[in-house]
């Protein structure tokens, strides 16, 4: 309870800490930012591998240790969930007409949009933080998406598609507004992709980055079966040179599931733009450019593929997203500030 503004009297003699944490597969990303005045005393961040998506005990200690010693430390993560999403700022008459119940949403207003998430994803996203006090801000994929283009913006519809390695969230949008805006997860599909051997029409396409198989077996094993194929020695010695070039099994298997994940995603955009072209509720501006905000190290070779196959002008720029977390905390601690 703060009473009589005790706690706004004796901040400014603490540090403030904002603690942005991202949990995307398999691993929990983790950003602590500790400042007193404008001055930064410690910034560090650290990754953590996790089991079930759940938070990883070595994350909860630090975690703790950071809320026991300092008084004015602030949580934060970005909402996984499909149940949210960006729609047009319109009556409350017209919010069915985008799928949005007013009563069982949490909704934010914008200039021309409207960003809104159900209650019950709040909650989910609250209970897996339940451990280490709960959260203190909870961000829409949106805005993390805004916060980070909103100086960049040009007259060019763009869309703008945040890559994780389990998610992915697109806004369309140009300096006039934002018109489009949804959320998927990968992770679940890539799986079935993998699951059925559907990876080999993709591979095909998209070799010069990646390799020919997605199974788990040795590489070298790979190899041996591609001299089954007959006259294949030029192909041969380009595997060998890829693989050597790589040094490193586990950027070998990046790289495969770059190839499995980049299908999925080509398909999630495919279906986003129909809807986006054909539906009379979205402003259905011709798109220009898309630009990746890449979170994890999304390979050149996926890039390349989702451009030919898309047929649009394609960049890359890549992003931390607990950097983001953490500076949209400040933002709203400057807000509430007593």
């Amino acid at each position: 309870m703060n009473i009589f503004g005790f706690s706004g009297l004796i901040r400014p003699l603490y540090s403030s800490v904002f603690i942005g944490v991202n949990l995307d597969g398999k691993v929990c990303s983790l950003k602590i930012l500790r400042i007193k005045g404008e001055e930064i005393l410690e910034s560090f961040a650290k990754e953590y591998k996790t089991i079930n998506s759940e938070m990883p005990m070595d994350a909860i200690k630090i975690i703790r240790t950071y809320q026991k010693k300092y008084p004015f430390t602030y949580l934060s993560t970005m909402s996984k969930s499909y149940n949210q999403g960006v729609f047009k700022k319109v009556g409350k008459e017209d919010f069915l007409k985008y799928g949005v119940n007013a009563k069982e949403s949490n909704i934010l207003n914008f200039e021309n949009w409207k960003i809104y998430i159900k209650n019950s994803a709040i909650e989910e996203n609250v209970e897996k933080f339940s451990k280490i006090k709960g959260l203190d801000y909870l961000f829409s994929p949106f805005i993390v998406i805004y916060h980070k283009i909103k100086d960049q913006m040009e007259s060019k519809t763009t869309l703008y598609i945040l890559q994780e390695r389990s998610s992915i969230s697109l806004l369309i949008a140009d300096l006039e507004g934002i018109y489009f805006g949804g959320y998927f997860i990968v992770e679940g599909e890539t799986d079935d992709v993998s699951e059925n051997a559907q990876v080999s029409g993709i591979t095909d396409d998209i070799f010069t980055d990646s390799f020919l198989d997605s199974r788990d077996d040795d590489l070298d094993d790979d190899i041996d079966e591609l001299e089954d194929l007959g006259d294949s020695d030029l192909f041969i010695d380009e595997l060998n040179e890829r693989l050597l070039s790589d040094n490193q099994e586990d950027q070998a298997k990046q790289k495969i599931d770059d190839i499995v994940k980049v299908s999925v995603v080509f398909n999630m955009v495919q279906n986003s733009l129909r809807e986006f072209y054909s539906n009379e509720l979205y402003e259905s501006k011709f798109i220009e450019k898309i630009i990746v905000l890449d979170a994890y190290g999304m390979s050149d070779g996926a890039l390349h593929y989702l451009g030919e196959n898309l047929m649009i002008e394609m960049h890359k720029v890549p992003i931390s997203i607990v950097d983001e977390l953490c500076m949209l905390s400040k933002i709203e601690f400057e807000k509430g500030k007593l």
